[in-house]
């Protein structure tokens, strides 16, 4: 089964406010876990997501991943997003939509948290 991943991210109007993101999307690509590797915004650019998911269907996805670039439960992630992918589901029928848990949810990030405080200080 051709599977899709989708990065669903929220979108800056400050284009470099998006770099970060796509430097981590180029590594997933790199490790070559998907078929096809997608990015899809909520807000202020371009692919929206639902344009993204029709994208990756295009490319003969039959199955996509979607996770939230998020870090937290706020209405997108909680409402927004998953209304989206509903939708596409609506849209598209024969393929099989699922929806990973937000970033924030990673226990990394305590790590990184500590890290960069530490820093600030002179601890690392």
């Amino acid at each position: 089964m051709k599977t899709a991943l989708l990065v669903m991210v929220h979108g800056s109007p400050r284009p470099v406010a998006n770099e970060d993101m796509y430097k981590a999307v180029e590594v997933v690509k790199e490790r070559r876990a998907f078929d096809i590797v997608g990015v899809g915004f909520m807000e202020c650019n371009e692919p929206t997501i639902p344009d993204a998911i029709d994208a990756c269907i295009t490319q003969g996805a039959e199955r996509v991943v979607a996770v939230p670039y998020f870090l937290h439960t706020g209405t997108h992630v909680a409402d927004d997003l998953p209304t989206l992918l509903d939708e596409a589901q609506q849209r598209h029928p024969a393929i099989e939509f699922t929806m990973g848990r937000y970033i924030g949810t990673s226990p990394l990030l305590t790590d990184i948290l500590a890290d960069r405080a530490e820093a600030v200080i002179g601890r690392v």
